[in-house]
This record gives structure tokens, sequence and C-alpha cells, in this order.
């Protein structure tokens, strides 16, 4: 028996291994292993009032920090019965793109694209082709301003609360940051090329696709969940009975199937479950790279984000220009706690999140439950690890390493919030 390990995956987010076991040439067993310790967020909420819980959540993770922070707000506003203005609606959809924005930008360009052009990192490329790192810096400074923007500052917001918003950008904020955003477009659709472009590892996912789907937009801020494979659309608040945590030995992050059997969620699940919604921007230049649905390989996961960094440069100038020249407003809305179950979910960049708060009827949490997009997907990536392995067997070690964590990587997992 030979074991073959990498520790520490270089280039996602937080620390993990791999471990590789082949005996005669067969792959006898293969993990992500998830060496991070637990951070307990779903305890330290429990005790703290209403109004904590979303400052709290949000630092599950620097990136996704307005996800749970919004998300964490939808599952208090449903369990205590507030209904928010549209504009608090639009706004809410800003700051979640702006993640999008943020992250998109940096695992497309920083962590993902050496693998595809033969480089160890993101530093030769800075020296072979700075335009291409220029523009990555350039699609991030945008999701961080606009994150600021809208939510006071670029992670960790703290103008989003339950019911509205604390404050608003102004009229000429508004237009300005939309003409930045559709300049931008053109960057984006330049990300869908260049990610076109690359040699792509021929592989299919068995796993289904999972995401927010909704009939009148694409899906970011609530929505109903959508089984790509099963066509069934089911509410938020069942995602509980839906979905089935499990412990593993190897990991210190949970597994989560539904009916016992792995599946993904991220950009991919959400462009074949909303192919639909999509800007016909962002179709076409999807279109002219050969990416319609459905597409089942793990590895398009990097040419979504990119679809949809197209589509959120305009959907976001789009709200821009509908915000300043509309009126009405975002301020929080009154509203009185009480004894009740909530539940959230927003698309954020690496897949969907869900959070459930339990309130007594003085709005003090008894009981908080977290479920990452990264969670959801380790299962699906260990599946498509043991399935791809035996393709690229015959590969140099370093190579068929390499291979390995390239596949890792496509799915853009955030470790730190996976055990949460």
């Amino acid at each position: 028996m030979t074991t073959l390990s990498v520790n520490h995956v270089a280039r996602i987010e937080g620390h993990g291994d791999i471990t590789v076991d082949v005996d005669e040439g067969v792959i006898k067993r293969i993990t992500m292993d998830i060496v991070e310790p637990a951070r307990i967020f779903e305890s330290m909420v429990v005790g703290r009032t209403f109004d904590e819980a979303p400052l709290i959540t949000s630092r599950i993770c620097g990136i996704c920090s307005a996800n749970h922070a919004v998300t964490s707000i939808l599952a208090t506003e449903n369990a205590f019965g507030i209904e928010v203005s549209e504009r608090t609606k639009k706004l809410r959809e800003l700051l979640v793109y702006g993640s999008y924005l943020q992250n998109h930008g940096t695992h497309l360009y920083i962590l993902a694209a050496p693998d595809y052009v033969g480089l160890p990192s993101v530093f030769p490329l800075a020296e072979t082709a700075p335009e291409i790192v220029k523009r990555a810096l350039a699609l991030k400074r945008l999701g961080n301003e606009l994150c600021t923007l809208v939510g006071g500052r670029a992670v960790h917001p703290t103008t989003a609360v339950i019911g509205g918003f604390t404050s608003e950008p102004t009229r000429t904020e508004l237009l300005s940051f939309g003409k930045r955003l559709e300049e931008a477009v053109r960057d984006a659709a330049a990300t869908v090329e260049l990610f076109g472009s690359f040699d792509i590892p021929r592989y299919e996912t068995k796993s289904d696709m999972l995401s927010l789907v909704a009939s009148d937009n694409y899906a970011i801020v609530e929505g109903e969940i959508h089984s790509l494979t099963h066509k069934w659309n089911r509410p938020v608040s069942d995602y509980r009975a839906l979905m089935q945590e499990e412990v593993v030995s190897h990991s210190n992050s949970k597994h989560v199937m539904v009916d016992g059997k792995p599946f993904m969620t991220g950009a991919i699940a959400r462009v074949n479950n909303s192919w639909d919604q999509l800007l016909p921007s962002a179709r076409v230049v999807a279109s002219k790279v050969g990416m319609r649905p459905v597409m089942k390989n793990p590895f398009y996961n990097n040419i979504c984000q990119a679809i949809e960094l197209v589509d959120a440069a305009e959907r976001c100038a789009m709200l821009c220009y509908e915000l300043a020249d509309s009126n009405g407003s975002a301020s929080p809305v009154e509203f009185k706690p009480r004894k009740a179950v909530g539940y959230g979910a927003t698309e954020a960049p690496r897949g969907t999140l869900y959070h459930t708060l339990e309130y007594d009827r003085n709005g003090i949490v008894t009981a908080g439950d977290v479920i990452t997009p990264t969670a959801q997907n380790l299962a699906s990536l260990e599946a498509d690890m043991r399935a791809f392995a035996p393709s690229i067997l015959s590969l140099e070690h370093d190579e068929f390493i390499l291979k390995i964590e390239q596949l890792v990587r496509a799915y853009d997992p955030c470790l730190s919030c996976a055990v949460h």
C-alpha cells in the first residue's frame, strides 16, 4: 500500500490535506481532510440578542461576511414576521453581489488561474501578464468598494440590520457607482473568454446540483431550493429535514447529503438551475465559449463564476440606477420580538448558505444552525476525487497531485467556513 499525501492544499481558503491510498495500481481510499478546529459559532449566538446575531455570524467568513449577515437577518425576520421595503431588498442584493465581485475575482485569477497556465502561483503571472493581474485586482477592489458603499465597510457590514438599513448611499454615489459597474462588464467578459480558452480536464460528476431559484430573478437573496437532477422545488424552511449532516472521521467538517447522496452547490449549480434568469449579455458570452446547460463538469465551476461576474456587474449597475431614480426608504421597520423559529438562505459566492435561529419571547437566541456551501460540497468533492483519480493515475506523482488539487480548487472551498 502506498500513501500519497498533500499536507496543506495551497491556493484555497483555509487549511486542509489530501490523502490517497494506492494498492497495486488501484486507488483504495481518497479523502479531503479538513484539519481546522471547530469554531463553534452556532453556540456563540445562544444567549445573545436578535440584533447581535448578524454581527456575530458575519465573522464566520471574511469573504462571505455580507452573506452571513444578510442570511441571519432573513432568519430573524422570518421568525418575527417582518416585511421589509422593496428598497431594502435591492440594497441587500447589491451587498451580496459585492461579495461575488470580491470572491470570484480573487478565486479565478489569484487561486485558480495558475493551474491552467503552468505556474505555481500568481506572482510569476504578474511578471509575464501584468494586465491580467491588474484586471483581477480591479474586480476585487470594485467588490470591496460596493460592499463599503452599501454595508458601511468592505467586510463585516454594519449598516444592514433587521428590518432595513441604518444608512443608504446617496443618489450621486449610486449614479457614479453604476457607471463603474457598467465599465466592469468588459473586464468580466474578458474573464469568461480567458477561462473558456483554457484546456479543461474532461470529467462529469454524478452529483446532483442544488441552488436557490426564483421565477422572476436570478435568485441571490431568498428563493426556493431547486434540484437540477430531480427538478423538485422545496421551501428554505425544509432544508434541515431535506439535508442530512454526517460526522466523518477524517474531517473536522461535517458532510451533507440529500437522500444519502452527495450534491454540488455554487456557481455551476446556479447557472444550470437559473440559466433563463441570467441577463442576455451573460448568456451571450457564455455561449461564445460553449457553455450552456446542462453542465456537469465540476471544473466548469470556474467558467460559471466568470459568467456570474458579467451578470453581477451589469445587474448591479441597473440596481444602482433604479435606486438612484426611485423614492422610498430602507430605514428599519418597526417590529416586536416573539418566541419563534426562523429560516434564511442566500446564495453566497461558493453556494447556498442556510441559517436557522430560534428565539424566546424576549428575542434572545435559544438555538442556532448554519450549513455552509463548503460543508455541502465536501461529500461531492470526495466522490469526484475518487471517480476522477483513476483516469490520471498513470501520471507522474507531482502531476497526479496537481490534477487532484486542481479539482479541489475548482470547487472553490472555504474550509474555515466549513468548520464554523
